[in-house]
């Protein structure tokens, strides 16, 4: 399904803040930033796993949430066009960045990708208790306009997380936490 918006400015101009979409935001420890910029109705489970890491992390967390319930996937902007401000500062200015996304799928899983081999490497370590497959190309994030990859490093995480892994997450308390504290166990071991 192709975007209807090429970027965030061009979705600002016609949908409504606070009525369509809205966005959050907690600045912590600069130098990590967590993203969520599908978040809400549109890839359900994205923005309680990024908040979740970035709390245990100590870092900022960026949440695009979209309000919409009827085709709430008009407001998708993909990662590379992902172009609103603040975002776009606070990735620039940490040196590590892990994006949340929702993956279509029927099959339990996790995606890894994005530039960051080391990190990469070391969250496939973390989630090996964990269902991970390999990432299919157009889910590999390594775009370096992709919004992950636009930190000090230009390498980031991409964590894309089929739909009935997010419900397996969002449901299990214990099995969510076990999630979020091997990717934040991950982080710390590369830091």
């Amino acid at each position: 399904m192709r975007d209807v918006y090429q970027s965030f400015q061009e979705l600002s101009q016609c949908e409504r803040a606070g009525i369509d979409y809205e966005i959050e935001c907690v600045i912590r420890r600069r130098e990590i930033v967590v993203l969520a910029i599908h978040g809400g109705t549109m890839e359900i489970g994205t923005e309680e796993v990024a908040e979740k890491i970035a709390e245990k992390l100590n870092a900022t967390v960026y949440v695009f949430k979209t309000l919409k319930t009827e085709n709430p996937f008009e407001l998708h902007v993909t990662s590379a066009n992902y172009d609103e401000e603040m975002a776009r500062h606070l990735v620039k200015k940490s040196a590590v960045t892990i994006s949340l996304h929702g993956a279509y799928s029927d099959v339990c899983t996790t995606y890894i990708g994005g530039r960051d081999e080391e990190l990469e490497k070391a969250v496939r370590h973390a989630l090996s208790g964990f269902p991970i497959s390999e990432t299919p190309v157009h889910l590999k994030g390594v775009s370096p306009r992709n919004i992950a990859n636009g930190n000090q490093r230009h390498k980031g995480l991409q964590l894309e997380i089929t739909t009935p892994q997010y419900e397996q997450l969002l449901q299990d308390n214990q099995l969510f936490n076990e999630y979020v504290n091997a990717v934040v166990s991950a982080v710390i071991s590369v830091m």
